[in-house]
This record gives structure tokens, sequence and C-alpha cells, in this order.
């Protein structure tokens, strides 16, 4: 049944020839991108790999394709934009994470929404009616498909002897904090004492990743978040300066410096969201396009970073590893 649905998804995207067909009309696309600043929102990765995968698609900026993308370093000043791609009129709203989504979908019922890397439950959140057919003017695909303790439990693994860990997360994140709850026991069962810290930007998870040093607190877990994966460099670069051991939920991090890892590709879900966008376009509605979960969650070490701040990893994590940067 998986395959026949993506299939059927594959064929409208590209016709029944298997050859990308040209788009008969000019539109307009809204980008909802939060944790950039507004005029970094044609730089960032996630923007770049979305602009260039609807150009395989046929539609090519300058030519039939608008593009608008909006950004906001805060969360929080997400409905204002979303109300403006509203105004704009969009022919659709592309969004990145659940914060974005949740303001997209108040801003309009009837603009069709793709979201990308959307965290959470999307049924209890209201955002759809069932993962095959969600419904109404939402689709997209989620950040979902492990817990907040499986990343908790690598970071054990990888530092056997760790009896205390941070936890920093958004609170201008809309699910951040029911991750953080959920999380407690789960660590209490490992052996684990909790810290948590609240950053909701990159100079306030500095102070963050300074506390828990001060408190000698090495092992801290980051959980996934917007504005981390737009800023990559300047998040790992934050860890490494305080001589933090930090897992993180966005692979890109862990490129950039980051010690360790474990997350779906989020740039390539934007890639993915092309097809969607021209399926879309296409008449079909988003609410007939099934919600996809990650296909793959990639383990990311980054050897070089565990030298530079001084820890030794656990053979079994430098194993485990899909990838290992050296």
């Amino acid at each position: 049944m998986a395959v026949a649905v993506t299939f059927a998804i594959i064929t409208m995207m590209l016709g029944t020839s298997g050859e990308t067909q040209a788009p008969s009309r000019a539109v307009r696309v809204g980008l909802l991108l939060p944790g950039l600043a507004p005029d970094a929102a044609r730089k960032g990765e996630a923007f770049v790999a979305f602009r260039d995968a609807l150009a395989q698609q046929g539609y090519r900026e300058g030519q039939n394709l608008t593009l608008e993308p909006r950004a906001t370093e805060r969360q929080v000043d997400l409905g204002g934009l979303a109300v403006e791609l509203v105004q704009l009129k969009v022919h659709v709203i592309v969004t990145g994470g659940i914060a974005a989504t949740r303001a997209a979908r108040t801003a309009t019922q009837s603009i069709p929404i793709v979201g990308v890397a959307v965290g959470g439950d999307p049924i209890a959140l209201g955002l759809a009616q069932s993962i095959a057919r969600p419904g109404g003017n939402f689709t997209g695909f989620l950040h979902a498909g492990t817990d907040n303790a499986k990343l908790i439990g690598l970071l054990k693994e990888a530092l056997p002897d760790v009896t205390r860990v941070g936890i920093l997360w958004n609170p201008d994140n809309p699910i951040a904090k029911g991750h953080v709850e959920r999380l407690e026991p789960e660590a209490h069962a490992r052996g684990l004492n909790l810290r948590a810290l609240q950053a909701k930007n990159i100079q306030e998870l500095d102070a963050a990743f300074a506390t828990f040093s001060g408190e000698r607190i090495r092992a801290v877990y980051v959980v996934a978040d917007p504005l981390w994966l737009s800023l990559p460099k300047q998040a790992a670069e934050a860890a490494m300066r305080h001589r933090i051991a930090a897992i993180w939920g966005h692979v890109p991090i862990a490129d950039a410096g980051g010690l360790m890892a474990y997350a779906p590709d989020t740039i390539d879900q934007f890639r993915q969201a092309a097809g969607y966008v021209k399926t879309i376009l296409g008449g079909t509605p988003p609410g007939d396009l099934p919600l996809q979960y990650p296909t793959r969650w990639t383990l990311v070490v980054n050897l070089k970073t565990a030298g530079v701040i001084g820890v030794t990893l656990s053979p079994l994590t430098v194993n485990r590893a899909d990838r290992l940067i050296e």
C-alpha cells in the first residue's frame, strides 16, 4: 500500500512520462522561516535547497515563479508574517517547523500549506485528520519518528560516566516544553539527573552553556528547534566555547562542529517539499497528500570536536555512527 501511494505521488509530480512538465502559469510561493534575520532569508540553506528543487520541477524564479520568503529570529513573531503572505495572495505557503506551520494555519484556512520539519503530533495539534489524508489546506513532512529519550540514551551511551545532563530548549517553540516534561522520568530511569535551561536566541544559548559549564554539567541535550538549524555554525561554536558535549536534533549542526546529532535530513525535506508544491499547483488538494515521516534517522559523530573539547566517546557510539567527522 505504501509503495502504491509513493508511486502515485511521484507520478503526480513528474507526469505519466516520468519527465518534468513545463508549468503553464506564473505562481507566487511564500516561505515562512523562523530562526533567521529577515535579510538572511534568501541565504539560508533551506531556502536555497527549496528554490533549486523547484527549478528542477520547472518553476524558475524570475521566469514563472516569484518566491516570497519571510523570516524572523523570534518564533512568536511569525503570526504577522503569515498574515502578510496571505495578503500577498500567494498560491502556496511553505513553513519551517511547528510554530511557523501553526501561524500559517491560523492566518488562512484556504491557501495550501506545506509544512517541513513539523514536530509533535499533527493530529493532536489539530493540523491533520489523519496521516494518510490530513484534510483541509495542510500537508507536509514531519520531524517525528523517534522521541527525545532516544537522544538522551545516545548521550549516556557516548559518555557512560555522566550522571548529570543539561536540557536546553526554546520556550518560543510550542511543543518543546512538553518534550522536556516527558523526558524527565526517562532520564531518571537511566540514572540521570536533569538540569533544564531555556534559550530564545544564540546569545541566550551561549549564556546557558556557560551556566552549565559553571555547574560542572558537561553533557547537554539541545531540543531540536528551527532557530538552531538556521544558525548551525554559531550554535556549534557556542557549545565548543564552553567545552560542552552536546547532542543536537539537526545534522547540519554536527557538520558545522557540533559533537553529535541524531536527526532526519531537514534540508532534504525542503527539497521534497518542492515536489508537493508542484503537485498542489497542478490541482491536487493538499489535504489529499499524505504526511511524510522521515525515512531514515542519521547519527553523526564529530570526532574532531571531541578532541577539541577533551572528551572520549565510547567505542560503541563511534561504531554505531552512520557518519564520522574526523
